[in-house]
């Protein structure tokens, strides 16, 4: 204790400081550094040009517009649907990510012949890039050569090939199954590494009571893996927020801009339009609607642990 009060004292006091604290402290500041250009400096830089208007020609800005940027944005009803789709985007990737991982794990912990194999297999979407994933997509649902238009044909419940991708409803669905399969080995993982953890005694007890395999489902595990489950809802949906390569890869945003999202309009609007005013406002119009879900959740956690679920 005496020697954990000395040391705070030395570091709260520079002059204290020995030649190993600030040896120390010099080796840190190249990560410091390092860690402000890539993050710190792209984050005040993109305040900037946010509310101004910025010259691609002279790479300056022209002038400060305020929140002009943002204002434009809500003012347009196709941005307000792209946010909307947005939303909806990343909770439906969330919400079907965590029952689907929930279930294959459960069956995971459950011991039968040719576990280690299945389990070796549902590691493989997260081995494929995310471009390759895509186009393996594109081609199971080709308009013409593709694997569901030709199994759905045989099995008679299409009288034709459809094109899928060109669908606005479909075509967004489409990638949401993309990254849903390619989100369930991570959340599988760590929903079978929760159950394995979980005391089997407690089961035993339920079991014993009289409480069948659905109520302890509910009222055992649920409440278990609770904890387990809501970060990871919370991972998810900011990767499902950074979605771009797929969406990219399938569809460009179409048809129209019914599979556009808030991070690949930010894309558009600056790499293809360069018009970085109104990109850099969409890239914190996304970061506020992340913040908020992500808050949402921890508040949601928070509830839960307090009474004790």
């Amino acid at each position: 204790m005496t020697q954990r009060t000395s040391d705070q004292r030395s570091w709260s006091n520079p002059l204290r400081w020995s030649r190993e604290q600030i040896i120390g402290l010099w080796m840190t500041i190249p990560a410091v550094a390092l860690v402000a250009g890539i993050y710190l400096y792209p984050a005040i830089r993109t305040v900037i040009l946010s509310m101004s208007e910025f010259d691609l020609v002279t790479l300056e800005v022209e002038r400060f517009v305020g929140f002009e940027n943002f204002i434009r944005l809500f003012q347009s009803p196709s941005f307000l649907e792209i946010l909307t789709r947005t939303v909806y985007f990343g909770l439906m990737i969330v919400a079907l990510t965590t029952v689907l991982a929930f279930l294959v794990a459960l069956l995971l912990n459950e011991r039968f012949i040719g576990r280690t194999v299945l389990r070796v297999a549902v590691l493989l979407p997260w081995a494929i890039p995310p471009v390759v994933a895509g186009v393996l997509f594109g081609q199971l649902f080709h308009a013409e050569i593709g694997f569901v238009n030709a199994i759905l044909f045989r099995l008679g419940l299409i009288d034709r090939y459809q094109v899928w991708l060109s669908d606005p409803n479909i075509a967004l669905h489409v990638i949401i199954m993309l990254e849903v399969w390619r989100a369930l080995p991570f959340m599988i993982l760590f929903f079978l590494a929760g159950l394995q953890s979980l005391p089997h005694d407690v089961f035993e007890a339920a079991a014993i009571d009289g409480a069948g395999i659905l109520s302890r489902i509910r009222h055992v595990l649920l409440p278990l893996v609770t904890p387990i489950a809501l970060p990871l809802m919370i991972i998810q949906f900011i990767w499902a927020m950074k979605a771009f390569d797929s969406i990219f890869v399938l569809t460009r945003g179409g048809p129209g801009r019914a599979t556009m999202t808030l991070n690949y309009y930010v894309y558009q609007q600056g790499f293809q339009n360069f018009d970085l005013g109104p990109a850099a406002a969409a890239a914190y119009v996304l970061l506020a609607v992340t913040l908020v879900v992500v808050v949402t959740i921890m508040i949601i956690q928070r509830i839960l642990a307090k009474r004790g679920l």
